[in-house]
């Protein structure tokens, strides 16, 4: 058995392609394509997700779901600022990707929204970009993903919440009691049908 640096057996790695072309192939399928029983297939698929590896999960394509998508970068001053936003939008369910950089902007999120107007709420009032201890920062509408097509766009459905896990509260926001935002999908003042 063949194993790279990092302990990946070929048998893992012919695995893992296989999932990432289609995540939902079967086990039978894919013991045929490996040489393997089924059996011997989930429990590589086990080990891949007991150390945190893989998780298989469902993605959404946001050009089919109309959902808009913006990039913020951030230049946050210090660490005890960026672990404080962090901290507070790591359960935003708007964040596709949190992650903290090395260069001149050191926080970056890959946000999503159902429509221009929640868009521009959470670009410009109800943004990250706006917590204490952010120097700069630079917004990017982005026109269409080419790579990958899909994206892990939290769905939230239950357990709604009163304030938003930032800590903002919608039903107090003039833009939401004016129609012009939908709200945070985790409270209950959310008035989406998507997210």
């Amino acid at each position: 058995m063949v194993r790279d640096k990092k302990g990946f057996s070929d048998t893992k790695k012919h695995l893992l392609s296989i999932l990432f072309e289609n995540g939902r192939e079967s086990l039978v399928n894919i013991a045929k394509t490996l040489g393997i029983s089924h059996v011997a297939v989930r429990k590589h698929l086990s080990q891949l997700e007991e150390q945190g590896i893989v998780k298989i999960r469902a993605e959404i394509n946001p050009e089919k779901t109309g959902l808009k998508l913006v990039l913020v970068f951030m230049e946050i001053d210090n660490d005890e600022h960026l672990a404080d936003i962090v901290k507070k939008f790591k359960d935003c369910p708007r964040i596709v990707f949190l992650a903290s950089m090395v260069g001149g902007y050191n926080l970056v999120a890959l946000m999503v929204a159902e429509n221009d107007y929640v868009l521009e709420c959470i670009s410009t009032v109800c943004a990250v970009r706006r917590m204490q201890g952010i120097r700069r920062s630079e917004v990017y509408l982005i026109a269409d993903i080419v790579k990958p097509k899909y994206i892990p766009v939290k769905i939230t459905y239950e357990k709604k919440i009163g304030k938003a896990p930032c800590g903002r509260d919608c039903s107090k926001c003039p833009r939401y009691m004016g129609n012009k935002c939908l709200g945070c999908p985790a409270t209950i003042h959310y008035r989406g049908t998507l997210l």
